[in-house]
């Protein structure tokens, strides 16, 4: 009873939070919203998924058409205001919350569930992410529901949850397709707890078969257009314009946003000398290969600085806070330092400029994710103890989302399986009061 009136006042709380913003004035928009917003009126009006917004069409290959396909249904709807968007997604939001009450039941305790669902209801990037025209809210629902069908496999060994899991993945990719790799490492995991079992064996390959079916029309799409099997270009536009700027900062002492324009030059520079030599102009896909391969090949010059700043960037969206999302989607004006603006070269320094230019809620929220990193690095050596396939699948689902941000480290990415790290977390602090308390009474034998 207690539990249905904490969530009932809670549901209750954001349907107050989210009646004040929409009476607030104001750009609520993200960056990339925009880009969302633009795709989906070219896909409204002409009924082509381009990156130009007038013939000739050329196809977009940087984003997938999940989202953009979403705002133009409910455009088709009447649901012309992006604040619709909003509303579904909380809507969403909510079902997401559901799911996870309905079916993680069965594997966790009902104290995890209870607190699991706090948790969401009142999570910053819960409270913030929905009221913005990103695809992380859409995504969230088919991410949950691959999981715990996966899970239902390891209680039921019936090979047609793995088939479920592989198309809410597929369809998951063409909202996130930073969900790509995932269905491997999910293979994995199913090898290694079915590998006595023959049968077992063949059922692992329908997960990944069933994923490859459902996500193959975009890839035949792209091989028709480009001659390449290419899920999305986004890779090769992070590794040069991102992870580039952020290792040249660290050997070279290049100021990052400096560096960001001179790989663009130089990219710029290497596509114009290849469409001289071909005699026409590049695809798409060829200037991505061309930008891919111009960080690879930088990347490889310094692997010791690649490695130290990719290992910043888990350490930051593993403890990144979002709270400045929530300012941001109720257009909460407040100075913010980024961490790669910060001229400093010493890592300490750069810390502690940091921090002293925050806001003190946001330093509190850091402080707080910090702990639940901590404990959650101990819910992994747990989990590794315990054996158990559903437990790893999600330990290694937490890591998959929070390492694939790479050097730039964002905390959004962690969006996904933002309740899952918090149960590692809970996981981990129970383990070590138990040992803690174990330990003390034997302790407390050996003095008696």
């Amino acid at each position: 009873m207690r539990f249905s009136w904490i969530v009932g006042t809670l549901i209750l709380f954001r349907i107050i939070v989210y009646a004040f913003f929409i009476g607030f004035d104001g750009d609520y928009l993200e960056e990339d919203s925009g880009y969302y917003l633009w795709l989906a009126d070219i896909l409204r009006e002409y009924h082509v998924f381009s990156q130009s917004d007038k013939p000739p069409f050329s196809p977009q290959i940087f984003r997938t058409p999940g989202y953009p396909a979403f705002l133009v249904f409910l455009y088709e709807l009447g649901m012309e205001s992006p604040y619709w968007a909003t509303f579904w997604q909380e809507i969403i939001y909510g079902l997401s919350i559901f799911l996870f009450y309905r079916y993680g039941k069965h594997f966790f305790g009902e104290k995890i569930i209870h607190v699991g669902v706090i948790f969401l209801l009142l999570e910053p990037g819960g409270l913030s992410t929905p009221k913005m025209i990103l695809s992380e809210t859409l995504f969230l629902p088919f991410f949950f529901g691959a999981l715990f069908a996966i899970g239902f496999y390891f209680q039921r060994s019936n090979w047609r949850y793995l088939a479920l899991s592989g198309v809410l993945m597929g369809l998951g990719a063409y909202i996130r397709p930073a969900i790509l790799y995932f269905p491997i490492v999910a293979t994995l995991i199913l090898v290694v707890f079915t590998y006595r079992n023959r049968r077992k064996w063949l059922h692992t390959s329908i997960l990944l078969i069933t994923f490859t079916l459902v996500i193959s029309p975009w890839l035949l799409r792209n091989y028709y257009h480009f001659d390449k099997l290419v899920m999305s270009g986004q890779q090769s536009n992070m590794l040069a314009n991102y992870h580039v700027p952020v290792v040249w900062e660290s050997a070279l002492g290049i100021p990052f946003w400096e560096g960001h324009e001179q790989i663009k030059a130089q990219v710029k520079k290497a596509t114009k000398e290849k469409a001289t030599i071909l005699q026409r102009p590049l695809s798409t896909v060829e200037i991505i290969d061309i930008e891919q391969q111009l960080a690879i090949s930088e990347l490889k010059k310094y692997p010791w600085h690649y490695l130290k700043q990719w290992s910043y960037g888990i350490l930051k969206t593993m403890n990144g806070a979002n709270l400045f999302e929530v300012y941001h989607a109720f257009r909460y004006q407040t100075k913010r330092l980024h961490f790669f603006e910060i001229e400093a070269t010493d890592f300490t320094e750069k810390v502690f400029v940091f921090l002293k230019n925050q806001d003190y809620f946001y330093i509190f929220e850091a402080l707080l994710r910090v702990l639940i990193a901590f404990f959650a690095l101990f819910g992994a050596v747990y989990i590794i103890i315990k054996k158990d396939g559903f437990l790893w699948l999600m330990m290694l689902a937490n890591f998959y989302f929070i390492c694939t941000p790479g050097p730039m480290g964002y905390a959004r990415f962690r969006f996904p399986v933002e309740v899952f790290w918090f149960i590692q977390a809970y996981l981990g602090l129970f383990w070590v009061l138990g040992v803690i308390q174990n330990w003390l009474h034997k302790n407390a034998r050996g003095i008696v």
